[in-house]
C-alpha cells in the first residue's frame, strides 16, 4: 500500500504518493514511513518542502574557483563550517584570494591569529597544514585550470593536489559544478547512511569513500532526488539535528 502524503507549500496542499514503508528503495534499504525520522521516505518528503531552486548561486561560496578551493579546504576535516567560512572570510577580505598566490608564511599569519565567531573568537587548528595546502593548490590554479566539461575528471584534477582528498574534490566540483555525479561524503552523510542502514557500520570515508559515494548516488536516484539537494539537505538537518543523531546511532549499534 503507498504512503499518501499531504505537505503545505506556498499555501497550497500538495499530495503525492510514496512507496509503501516496507517496500525497498535499493536491495536491503527499505523507504520506511515519511513520518519517521531520517528514513529514505523522509528524506523524500524533506525535499519536496524545500523546492529548492536550480541555481548555482545555492552552494557556490566564492566568487572565483580559487576562492572555492580555498573555502573548501579551510572547511574540510575537523574544521567547524563556521570556523572555516570564518578563515576563508579573513583571506579574501585581506586581499590573499586576488592576483597573485599568497606564500604560506602570509596566510598561515593570518590563520594563526584567533577568528571571532559568534562573538567568541578560536583558534584555527592546523593553521600550519592548511597554509600549505591552499598556497600551492592557489599556484596550481595560476599555472593551469581544470576543465567543466567532465564532473568527475574536474574533480581529478583536485585530488591531485597535496591536501585534498575525495571528500574535499567531490564538495569542490559540487559546489562549482553544481554536479550531481559526485556526492560529499562527510560524517553527518555517513550518520545518516548509518540510520538508513544505507552504510554498514564497518564502512568508512576514509577506506571506503567511493563505494559508499556510489551507494548515495544510487538512493539519490532512487527516491528522485538530485544528489546534490539531497547532500545538501541531509547535511544540514544532520548538523541540526545534534545530539537526537548520537542517541539513534546508539540504537543502531546495540
Amino acid at each position: 500500500m503507498s504512503q499518501n502524503v499531504t505537505i503545505l507549500i506556498d499555501g497550497r496542499f500538495e499530495t503525492f504518493l510514496l512507496p509503501d514503508a516496507d517496500q525497498q528503495v535499493l536491495p536491503g534499504v527499505e523507504w520506511g514511513h515519511f513520518s519517521a525520522t531520517f528514513t529514505p521516505a523522509f528524506w523524500a518528503v524533506v525535499a519536496r518542502l524545500c523546492q529548492f531552486e536550480s541555481s548555482r548561486s545555492l552552494f557556490r561560496i566564492g566568487a572565483t574557483l580559487e576562492e572555492e578551493v580555498t573555502a573548501c579546504l579551510l572547511g574540510g576535516y575537523g574544521i567547524p563550517a563556521e570556523v572555516g567560512l570564518a578563515a576563508f572570510f579573513r583571506l579574501r577580505e585581506n586581499g590573499l584570494l586576488n592576483g597573485d598566490p599568497p606564500a604560506e608564511d602570509v596566510i598561515y599569519q593570518m590563520l594563526s591569529t584567533p577568528l571571532e565567531v559568534g562573538q567568541r573568537e578560536i583558534r584555527y587548528r592546523f593553521a600550519r597544514q592548511r597554509s600549505k595546502y591552499v598556497s600551492a593548490a592557489l599556484t596550481r590554479l595560476q599555472e593551469t585550470s581544470p576543465s567543466t566539461e567532465n564532473d568527475l575528471e574536474f574533480r581529478e584534477y583536485f585530488l591531485e593536489l597535496e591536501g585534498i582528498g575525495p571528500k574535499t574534490a567531490s564538495w569542490i566540483t559540487r559546489n562549482w559544478l553544481e554536479s550531481d555525479q559526485v556526492a560529499i561524503i562527510d560524517v553527518h552523510i555517513y550518520r545518516a547512511g548509518l540510520l538508513m542502514g544505507l552504510y554498514e557500520l564497518e564502512e568508512s570515508p576514509t577506506k571506503h569513500y567511493f563505494e559508499m559515494e556510489n551507494k548515495f548516488l544510487a538512493l539519490a536516484q532512487s527516491i528522485g532526488v538530485k544528489a546534490s539537494i539531497l547532500d545538501a539537505i541531509i547535511w544540514r538537518q544532520m548538523k541540526d539535528a545534534g545530539k537526537i543523531v548520537f542517541n539513534l546511532i546508539d540504537r543502531v549499534q546495540a
